[in-house]
């Protein structure tokens, strides 16, 4: 009940601090189907509720957000990178990555970001991270309009992970890319892979749209 709770109260930070972000106009919340910072949060509670962190990295993680929310960034990173040091490689350390470089990109420290992104894909454990950190590096490739490597990253994630909740947007995404930097015939044959891959599904209506406005 006590874990529950602060889950709750960790989800009711983070979405403090989204709806902050979006009222700035400090980031874009959606790109081209919603696969984005919220939907990476997302993935983050996820993997909370199939691993149980300790409590009290749950109570560090939840301050953390509440000085973010707050704008007090100095005091939100030193409890995160206490999480990180105190519980290692833990779960709960690899979470705290997560948040820090979810919070590194929305203050265009991309940099910064991929290095710990990087670490994670190599070190992070337990293997459900990993996908997670993977769908981050796009997003910070998205956020530099850096289209390319968000392309090859994409089609990284997709061979490597191709079961993943995720896996249907970031299709979506790599066609999108592809339109972005002048390949149409490629954004065209992805959007049929996905016709055909995710059927019934608003990954494929989403697909079938598109593919009428390309023609």
């Amino acid at each position: 009940m006590h874990s529950t709770i602060q889950n709750k109260f960790i989800k009711g930070k983070l979405s403090e601090f989204i709806v902050k972000q979006v009222k700035g106009g400090k980031t874009r919340f959606l790109t081209f189907t919603a696969f984005a910072l919220g939907l990476m949060f997302i993935g983050m509670f996820i993997f909370s509720r199939l691993h149980t962190i300790n409590d009290a990295a749950s109570v560090r993680l939840a301050s953390a957000f509440t000085f973010f929310s707050r704008g007090d960034q100095k005091k939100g990173f030193a409890l995160i990178n206490e999480t990180i040091s105190h519980f290692s490689k833990t779960p709960a350390a690899y979470q705290a990555r997560l948040i820090k470089a979810d919070i590194l990109t929305v203050m265009h420290k991309y940099d910064e970001a991929l290095k710990i992104l990087t670490k994670i894909l190599d070190n992070g454990t337990p293997d459900i991270i990993k996908p997670l950190a993977s769908s981050r590096i796009i997003y910070v490739y998205d956020s530099q309009k850096n289209y390319f490597d968000a392309i090859i990253a994409s089609k990284e994630f997709i061979n490597k992970y191709p079961d993943h909740f995720l896996t249907g947007d970031i299709h979506l995404n790599l066609a999108e890319y592809y339109i972005l930097t002048g390949s149409k015939d490629n954004a065209a044959s992805v959007f049929t892979d996905v016709l055909v891959k995710f059927p019934a599904t608003y990954e494929a209506e989403t697909a079938q749209n598109r593919l009428n406005q390309l023609k």
